[in-house]
């Protein structure tokens, strides 16, 4: 377990450059997340899926079907999506046994209150406490299995754009061009509606810690097949079912993992509640924001120069879909690829 005196001695010297830094700066205006709690912002990342099954399921046979399927996937606000994934994630982690009992046992062991300011502070920290590497495999289990699903249906609906150019109102030009994309940008800034998810899911949603075993388990929060299982189908078990995979983390992805890690060490520590505020920060991820908006912006670009109604179909599927997908796998990678080991050894830490 990594030295909490030290770190804090650590972490105090870099707030107080920080500190100074501020004082001889003219401060900039930086908003603070708003506060949400982690089943309402797990709403979100559950409409996402939501409308990947409903995508799945249905085929556009019209200019007008085909507007609707691009409507739903467009219409995930991107910070509202990050918050939800994460919060997921993080829920996901406060399953881990091995997490769990590590982070309680930091908190006997260095106080409450220390191992709270330290993961609110520091979110890497979490993740290096005993028990992280069960924690680690199981987030980037889940992450695997979630972009898997996406995938599978980005799939289908780029075969879908060569399968349809024979039909004749796939080919024919598609009018008012510019409205679409206005329309799809305009969803993507309001988010997914109220009712973008069966009211009925919600209770899925308020998990506590050690209240499921997702690793032995598929069809619980946080198993592969969970998104699935909930709609009440088993029509995709070849995504989720899919022989089991050990992954290593991305470095460069690494800190929505920390971020997942550290709500989770709150949730082992009963914190979540009194520390709303800190919560909200964790579950907002910069990168993973970035690259959300990375993906609606290619969809945006991509749907200006499609002249075809077919070509939009490529766009929903490549943008709306796939690269969303890999915003989300990429904080991992196959066990057979040159990434850094989830072991705590390294991280100065121990199972």
């Amino acid at each position: 377990m990594r030295s909490l005196a030290a770190w804090t001695t650590t972490a105090a010297v870099a707030l107080m450059g920080v500190a100074h830094a501020q004082t001889t700066a003219a401060p900039a205006a930086t908003a603070e997340p708003p506060a949400t709690d982690l089943q309402t912002a797990i709403t979100a990342y559950a409409a996402y899926h939501n409308d990947v099954a409903e995508l799945r399921g249905t085929q556009p046979r019209n200019p007008a079907t085909l507007d609707e399927a691009l409507d739903r996937v467009a219409r995930h606000n991107r910070d509202a999506l990050t918050r939800g994934w994460i919060a997921y994630g993080a829920q996901t982690a406060a399953q881990s046994p091995a997490f769990v009992q590590g982070v309680r046992d930091a908190a006997a062991y260095y106080g409450r209150d220390a191992v709270i300011w330290a993961v609110t502070v520091d979110p890497s920290y979490a993740r290096g406490l005993r028990g992280g590497g069960e924690a680690t495999r199981m987030m980037l289990d889940s992450a695997a299995a979630d972009a898997a699903r996406i995938s599978a249906v980005a799939d289908r609906y780029q075969e879908l754009a060569y399968s349809i150019q024979r039909q004749r109102w796939a080919n024919a030009v598609a009018p008012r061009k510019d409205a679409r994309v206005q329309r799809v940008r305009t969803l993507g800034r309001e988010g997914s509606p109220a009712n973008a998810i069966p009211a009925e899911y919600t209770a899925r949603f308020a998990v506590s810690p050690l209240s499921l075993t997702p690793a032995s388990d598929p069809t619980v929060y946080g198993g592969r097949r969970f998104w699935d299982a909930l709609r009440g189908g088993a029509a995709v078990t070849e995504v989720s079912s899919t022989p089991t995979i050990s992954y290593r983390v991305n470095l460069t992805r690494g800190e929505a993992l920390d971020r997942m890690s550290a709500v989770a060490a709150l949730q082992a520590l009963d914190a979540v509640g009194a520390n709303q505020s800190a919560v909200s920060r964790l579950i907002s991820d910069p990168r993973t924001r970035d690259c959300v908006e990375m993906a609606q912006l290619q969809l945006y670009q991509c749907m200006s120069a499609a002249r075809f109604h077919y070509e939009n179909a490529f766009c929903l599927g490549q943008h709306g879909l796939r690269d969303v997908g890999t915003c989300i796998g990429a904080v991992g990678q196959a066990e057979n690829t040159a990434m850094t080991p989830i072991s705590n050894t390294a991280r100065g830490g121990r199972d």
